[in-house]
């Protein structure tokens, strides 16, 4: 009786290690889950909304809401910075899935994908030196007007000035805000044309006050999504619903309480 109880014991113990062979090498072999690869952001030099800190890190209240949009709607992100004039071309590539734009801006968008929410509203600025606000647009002929390199100021009621040989303008490049400034204090020019945004920063920055100015566009801006990106449509769609969430939840931070929609018609990816 000892003798067919151990036999069927060993039996037993047979199937079992049979079994084993069969399931453990199947659960090996199975494939483990890719997470989808992370967002890819881009941001140029633009305080307050985004720079780079002293540590080399992506920073500011753009960049803080964009990783606030893609914790919210599942996503990882990753930013680069890039000049202004290269963002342009690798948000056209889709090397670049997603960063802030002007609203409707000319040259983007047969490229992109607009969310449908409005971020933010910039004032856009001509600075002076003097007490004597410039009557415009006459005072603007024979002139130097300081522009930040690979800034292009769409809607700005003064480009057509600019560019207009009649008026005889002399269109200079400044690398950085503060070096804008600068220039302009040197007289190397006679009118800056810049954000407010960064000159209010730059003012805090270095304890001095920004030149006199006039206010001549408030400027719209959204998020702009990469056509060449597989995934835009969804993209825009996740972060649409999650600043509608963060909306709805008065959770949006300060500088965007203002959060609308639009109202402008945006393309569909093809």
């Amino acid at each position: 009786m000892h003798h067919h109880r151990c036999a069927w014991l060993f039996a037993v113990f047979q199937c079992l290690a049979a079994l084993s062979c069969l399931v453990l090498p199947a659960a090996a072999q199975e494939p483990a889950a890719v997470a989808e690869p992370a967002i890819r952001a881009g941001y140029i030099e633009f305080p307050p909304y985004s720079y780079t800190d002293q540590h080399g890190q992506a920073a500011g209240e753009m960049i803080d809401l964009v990783r606030l949009l893609a914790q919210r709607s599942g996503h990882r992100v990753e930013f680069t910075h890039y000049p202004s004039f290269r963002l342009f071309k690798t948000l056209e590539s889709g090397q670049v899935e997603v960063w802030a734009a002007v609203l409707n801006h000319p040259v983007l968008m047969p490229h992109i994908l607009q969310s449908r929410y409005r971020i933010a509203r910039l004032k856009l600025n001509l600075y002076y030196l003097g007490q004597n606000a410039p009557q415009l647009p006459q005072d603007l002929r024979d002139s130097r007007v300081l522009v930040l390199q690979g800034f292009v100021y769409p809607n700005s009621p003064l480009t057509p000035y600019i560019e207009d040989p009649a008026y005889h303008i002399s269109k200079i490049q400044a690398p950085t805000h503060d070096a804008a400034v600068q220039m302009l204090h040197l007289q190397r020019a006679d009118y800056l044309l810049n954000y407010q945004a960064p000159m209010e920063q730059l003012a805090r920055a270095t304890a001095q006050p920004s030149p006199a100015s006039i206010t001549v566009l408030e400027q719209d801006f959204t998020f702009a999504f990469a056509k060449r990106s597989p995934r835009a449509q969804r993209l825009r769609d996740d972060f649409d619903s999650a600043l509608q969430q963060l909306k709805d939840g008065e959770q949006l931070p300060e500088s965007f309480k203002a959060v609308e929609l639009h109202h402008q018609p945006s393309t569909t990816a093809k």
